[in-house]
């Protein structure tokens, strides 16, 4: 509570100081209420509406894997808190999920030379083994280093691979991908990546795998690869591997949420967003429940301050980020029509850690508005303003559509430890950095909302493509859009 106060009178000297100041000369606009961002703020920081709905969000739900019974309850549950605050245009999107996929049992042993459990776990959308299987194990080496260069002599094994990354690599993901289908060409049994997670943790993720992967990937906690190679030095090694997944027989559907508050001029929006599906290892607190949370606070909070915006402020709660960012994609083709009249869409997806300020992913035309946007956000240490542009969320699919996008960006702190591991879970997270991030989250999308101008245009296909090259994206781009640039 110390630091919220402390924050909070940071803030209040912040507003007074930057009032004072007055907005600089050719900027977008003047600065928005600062009465008005002070009540947002304090609300913020002293409401535990976000925590408390984070708590039923993870315990009461938990796993919410994108076409699962788990995704379905949290999209009620998030439309529910929506309704009882106050949205009366609250309501479900429903869209085609073409590759519904289950989670089933994933175990290995080492039979021979010695026995020994393993600590493994499945990566998302790959197939299941044929039953259980005894293989060979080989070891490809490091896809950054050095490695096997004939992959002929893999077949018939499980192969281990150091692929080592905190899975939010934009080039790791691609090389993933790739090296998976190479090595299912080369009949290769399974590929285990080893887990750069530490104590004996494993990793999970879909990003590259979706709709369906060539062949079962898993991931091996280090230790245990570490195990496996030490007993690959002195001759052949076996192991046993089980994992019982699968996919329906046919096309699922999936839900997002989408929710307005209506502006004084409802021609133009902000939107703010979050994705509300996780992996099912642990409870996706910190990715992306938090976030969640964050989004339907500030929502919350703008009803019961009865804020009315300049313009429309509209939030959407999305599933399938962590497969293909297939929720975003269909609100972008449902909504097609709006694209033009959005002055910015934020999105967090960063875990609840110190708010930095925003990534705006390479359209440096959007920086010197957004800086001036951004102004009121300086007391909370959040008013950065960086070029770094990813694909590694909801993001991806709003730079392709040319938008102007902005990513909440955060001191990470022991996120990448946690992130798609077994320790996602809701004591872990840390309520003040959600209280925080809630007020950044809001006065942004405020401040941006009552501009008298937008920060920058939406960009053509041509621009959007210039952008992807000069940001390092474009081989990325290939990959994941594959299925359109064939049309």
């Amino acid at each position: 509570m110390r630091f919220l106060l402390y924050s909070l009178l940071c803030f209040l000297l912040g507003t007074a100081s930057l009032s004072a100041q007055g907005a600089s000369p050719g900027s977008p606009s003047a600065p928005a209420s600062d009465e008005t961002i002070a009540r947002i703020v304090g609300h913020s920081l002293t409401s535990d509406g976000a925590i408390e709905f984070l708590e039923t969000l993870t315990d009461s739900i938990g796993g919410r894997i994108t076409g699962s019974p788990g995704s379905r309850e949290a999209a009620d549950l998030i439309l529910k808190t929506l309704k009882d605050a106050g949205f009366e245009n609250a309501h479900t999107e429903e869209y085609k999920l073409p590759s519904v996929w289950q989670h089933g049992a994933t175990t290995g042993e080492a039979i021979s030379p010695v026995r020994r459990a393993l600590v493994i776990g499945s990566y998302g959308w790959v197939p299941g083994t044929p039953g259980p299987i005894e293989v060979a194990v080989s070891d490809y080496g490091s896809a950054a280093g050095e490695h096997v260069s004939d992959l002929s002599a893999l077949k018939g094994s499980a192969v281990i691979v150091d692929l080592r990354s905190n899975g939010l690599s934009t080039a790791y993901v691609g090389t993933r991908e790739v090296l998976s289908k190479q090595l299912a060409k080369a009949g290769a049994a399974a590929m285990m990546i080893v887990s750069d997670k530490p104590d004996r943790m494993v990793y999970t993720s879909a990003f590259g795998f979706y709709p369906r992967a060539a062949l079962p990937v898993l991931s091996i906690a280090s230790e245990d690869a570490a195990l496996l190679r030490r007993l690959l030095a002195k001759g052949a090694v076996k192991i046993r591997l089980d994992v019982q997944n699968s996919f329906a027989s046919g096309p699922g559907t999936e839900r997002n949420v989408v929710a307005d508050l209506p502006g004084e001029d409802t021609r133009e929006m902000v939107v703010m967003m979050a994705h509300f599906d996780d992996w099912d290892p642990a409870q996706g607190a910190n990715d992306n429940g938090a976030g969640v949370a964050v989004i339907l606070e500030g929502a919350r909070i703008f009803k019961r301050l009865g804020i009315r915006p300049k313009h429309t402020i509209r939030f959407v709660f999305v599933s399938g980020e962590e497969e293909l960012s297939n929720g975003s994609r269909a609100y972008i083709e449902r909504h097609k029509s709006e694209l033009d009249d959005v002055r910015a869409v934020f999105n967090i997806d960063c875990g609840a850690h110190p708010p930095l300020g925003f990534k705006i992913h390479g359209r440096k035309d959007l920086e010197a508005a957004s800086r001036t946007l951004l102004k009121p956000l300086a007391p909370l240490g959040a008013d950065r303003v960086s070029l770094e542009a990813d694909f590694d969320s909801d993001q991806e699919t709003f730079i392709v559509a040319g938008m102007p996008i902005y990513s909440l960006m955060v001191d990470p702190q022991d996120y990448d430890a946690r992130h798609h591991t077994i320790i996602d879970t809701f004591e872990r997270v840390d309520p003040p950095m959600v209280r925080l991030q809630t007020a950044v989250m809001a006065v942004a999308a405020y401040s941006f909302a009552n501009a008298e101008r937008r920060p920058g245009p939406r960009i053509g296909p041509a621009e959007v493509q210039e952008l992807l090259k000069r940001t390092g994206l474009e081989e990325l781009y290939k990959l994941e859009y594959a299925d359109e640039n064939k049309q």
